[in-house]
């Protein structure tokens, strides 16, 4: 499925160029991202809650031309007035318009090609960009490469008990490091079920899911996860 889809995002940067990534945390998001990557350009992680001016100085920092997103989530997150105020400078494509875009023959093509990268990539290579929340200036990029994001991923996992039996739940924002790097590669190469959750702050919510879904694993701040302690049943952790 990422294949297929870095297939179509490709062509909007040049080879080894950023194409920003403004998704929640969803399986829209992980795709999107893997996709990216396999097409030998590189994911900005956009903060969509950092507003037009912080958008607009990140991606011109890392000169960045294209934001992929998501008419629904746009909807749903009332992002309408973000939108249109980044379209004024940058070229906003909808993945539900790529999803069209979609025939079966590149399905058939990712099928029998899904363990080939679309352009191999280097450790060394960038992997993905985030950005500062510009709380002191204008943001700035931060650029992992594939060697640092996977280091990143295993200092985690030598500091938690951490196995192929587990279930991760990740609220935290997949443009955030943590998010990014623990919360969804880590589990993701580890052979580790991940479910993403689009907020942190639903303090009621997370809980019931976490039970729901059986995960084992919860990544988060202390304040998110103190609000998920008090607002829990015993049995739900």
């Amino acid at each position: 499925c990422a294949r297929v889809l870095g297939a179509k995002l490709g062509p909007l940067a040049p080879q080894g160029r950023a194409i920003g990534v403004m998704l929640p945390n969803a399986n829209a998001a992980a795709v999107t991202v893997l996709g990216v990557m396999s097409a030998g350009r590189v994911p900005a992680m956009i903060n969509f809650t950092a507003g037009p001016t912080n958008i607009l100085n990140a991606c011109k920092a890392a000169e960045v031309e294209t934001i992929v997103t998501s008419r629904a989530f746009v909807q749903k997150g009332r992002l309408d007035a973000l939108v249109e105020a980044l379209s004024q400078s940058l070229r906003i494509v909808y993945l539900e318009d790529v999803r069209g875009q979609v025939g079966r023959i590149d399905k058939l093509r990712g099928f029998l090609s899904w363990r080939q990268a679309l352009h191999p990539r280097r450790p060394e290579d960038p992997a993905a960009i985030l950005f500062t929340s510009g709380s002191e200036g204008t943001p700035k990029g931060v650029v992992l490469s594939h060697r640092n994001m996977l280091a990143n991923a295993a200092q985690a996992q030598a500091r938690i008990d951490f196995g192929r039996t587990d279930k991760v739940f990740n609220v935290l924002p997949v443009f955030h490091s943590f998010g990014l790097t623990v919360g969804l590669v880590l589990p993701l190469v580890s052979g580790v079920p991940v479910y993403l959750y689009p907020s942190p702050l639903h303090y009621r919510v997370v809980p019931e899911l976490v039970y729901g879904s059986n995960s084992t694993i919860l990544f988060g701040t202390d304040t998110f996860l103190t609000g998920y302690a008090r607002a829990a049943h015993a049995y739900d952790f």
